[in-house]
């Protein structure tokens, strides 16, 4: 516990408690007081129901029975060694939380002597160990005990706060789950052992922070659990690894499909190429076409423009003579004899660097 948390006895009335038959009261909800007008170092004493549930929720982890005694003789033995007598029991897993009570025990047994001093009245008052903080908020129950005096004038607050520290720490293992968890925490988050409660603080939030960096999911909620961020952030690196992994029937991986693109591509250029090349030459051979520097310049534009071409060389007119059979087959005399080729229809050919020869 850290040196700003308190520990005092407050009493209550007994008969008031005793009048319950299904529970016996031990902390009261919400604000109150001791019967002497403690606590003097808090404005009061608070119990939330919160703060109850979490209380009970801790007592019910024990597995011994809560003792009973007399007049607080268990924190008293811490430091005198003195026996302790129980007055009752209260059970353990018995403790519950009930709205607009308090703290209650469903299970407590008093033995005969403690029934005997009940009836008889000679003990009036059930006084609760608590720990609080300098708020007046209740933070644990540490003992139970039979009282008529108000305030432990047998035992000084310093010493009672040492036998309650003591006794806690030997009856609940509370403070050493906690150690263990800090100290786990402290080598995760990678701090020092000198560590303060506000560098665990900013360490955690820093280690939500690199969270919401690697997976791109707002964790740091004050509702959210550290477990539920962990399955979040597992739901998020499934779903993104299912995306790795695409349907082969669906997908198919870039460089392939690049390199189909590529195939086509060439393809088709290769057909236009082919169509454009079938045009010049019907273009040469019909007259269309005449002269080197004319039909090397329109091979020029159709590497970069072969529509231009094509619109081109479909507009020219064509030569009648060059558009018929260069080769003909004449009968003279009963004979045949082969057409001489003209000049024009000769240097056509060689421009296209086609060899015609007469009678071919």
């Amino acid at each position: 516990m850290t040196d700003s948390v308190l520990v005092a006895q407050c009493s209550f009335d007994l008969t008031a408690s005793s009048d319950q038959a299904d529970y016996l009261v031990l902390v009261p909800e919400g604000v109150f007081r001791g019967v002497d007008g403690r606590p003097f170092d808090a404005p009061h004493w608070l119990l939330t129901p919160e703060r109850g549930r979490q209380i009970v929720a801790a007592l019910n982890q024990r597995n011994i029975d809560m003792v009973i005694d007399y007049e607080h003789a268990t924190l008293k033995s811490q430091v005198s060694g003195e026996p302790a007598p129980a007055a009752g029991w209260l059970k353990s897993e018995s403790f519950r939380y009930i709205d607009g009570v308090g703290i209650c025990s469903a299970q407590f047994e008093w033995l005969d002597k403690a029934k005997g001093f009940i009836e008889s009245g000679e003990y009036k008052y059930l006084s609760p160990v608590l720990f609080y903080n300098k708020l007046g908020e209740v933070l644990a129950l540490i003992n139970v005990a039979l009282t008529n005096t108000p305030a432990l004038d047998q035992l000084p607050e310093a010493k009672l706060a040492a036998a309650a520290q003591e006794f806690f720490a030997l009856n609940n293992d509370e403070d050493s789950t906690m150690k263990e968890f800090l100290e786990l925490m402290r080598k995760k988050l990678g701090l020092a052992e000198t560590a303060t409660d506000e560098e665990f603080l900013v360490a955690a939030n820093s280690a939500f922070t690199k969270l919401d960096d690697a997976f791109g999911t707002a964790f740091v909620k004050s509702e959210q659990t550290l477990v539920a961020a962990i399955e979040q952030a597992i739901e998020v690196k499934a779903a993104a690894n299912s995306q790795t992994t695409p349907d082969p029937a669906k997908y198919v991986p870039m460089a392939v499909y690049q390199e189909a693109v590529a195939k086509a591509g060439n393809a088709d250029a290769a057909v236009k190429a082919k169509e454009i090349d079938d045009l010049i030459v019907a273009a040469c051979s019909d007259g269309r076409l005449t002269g080197e520097a004319t039909i090397n310049w329109v091979k020029d534009q159709a590497k970069t423009n072969p529509d231009f071409v094509k619109a081109h060389l479909e507009g020219l007119p064509k030569i009648a003579a060059l558009s018929q059979r260069q080769t003909e087959t004449i009968n003279l005399g009963g004979g045949q004899q082969q057409k001489q080729l003209t000049p024009e229809v000769q240097q056509v050919a060689t421009l296209m660097g086609i060899e015609i020869k007469a009678g071919e």
